[in-house]
């Protein structure tokens, strides 16, 4: 078999992984586990920046079978498959070259795909047929998504202003790591916890953090509730036939 071949077939094989409800419930269980899981493993055991990369060269081949399987506008496609490959290609040249001001592109298009993922999946959520609690659960890792881009948007005001943060128990570093406190920061600001240990200073920060904190009311109380709803009507209409 070719290289085209199998890239061919692997892209094929991925493309597919949207194409099953179940696999919303899987795609959680990766965002728990490159969010929560192995961010604390590697605090423990120590992170290598090639793990890292090929986990986020697997991680941007989803998005992009993702929106593939999503749309068929071809621009659309283009766009994202644009943004894949720039993400790879800055992890790669950080990893490779290092450099302050790759930080800032790694940080932005880091985002963009943020962003997209979350749309990604909320389009697989609301498409049309009877909701599952597959869907469901692909509702959270979209509200999960959502919090990692408003993370590193609080990430990319602090590396072009520094100083918009204060946290308590340690400056404010902006290395590989940081990302890690901006997404506490980001999960307690949605979920309207709020430790207090970490404070915007900077109106810009300020405001995105109200905006953070609507958005983590307002998702659970409509999108999440509604989908429940009729995800309970269809189980009792199921029981009543």
């Amino acid at each position: 078999m070719s290289s085209s071949s199998r890239n061919k077939s692997m892209f094929g094989r991925l493309s597919g992984f949207w194409s099953e409800e179940q696999n919303l419930t899987v795609f959680l269980g990766i965002i728990i586990l490159n969010y929560f899981i192995l961010p604390s493993l590697g605090s423990l055991l120590g992170e290598s920046a090639a793990i890292n990369l090929l986990a986020n060269l697997v991680y941007s081949l989803l998005l992009l079978t993702g929106v593939v399987a999503l749309t068929r506008h071809r621009v659309i496609q283009g766009v994202f498959a644009v943004v894949v490959v720039l993400v790879v290609s800055v992890r790669l040249g950080r990893l490779v070259f290092g450099g302050t001001w790759l930080g800032g592109w790694d940080i932005f298009l880091s985002l963009v795909a943020s962003l997209a993922f979350a749309f990604v999946v909320l389009g697989h959520v609301y498409k049309e047929g009877q909701v599952t609690s597959h869907r469901i659960q692909g509702a959270i890792a979209a509200y999960l998504l959502l919090a990692m881009a408003f993370s590193l948007a609080y990430f990319l005001i602090e590396f072009m202003m520094p100083g918009s943060f204060q946290h308590q128990s340690r400056a404010m570093l902006l290395d590989d790591q940081s990302w890690k406190i901006f997404y506490y920061f980001s999960i307690t600001t949605l979920t309207t916890l709020g430790y207090g240990d970490m404070t915007p200073i900077q109106p810009v920060a300020r405001n995105l953090a109200m905006i953070e904190a609507l958005v983590g009311q307002l998702y659970p109380a409509i999108l999440l509730a509604r989908l429940v709803s009729l995800h309970t009507q269809t189980r009792h209409s199921k029981k009543d036939e």
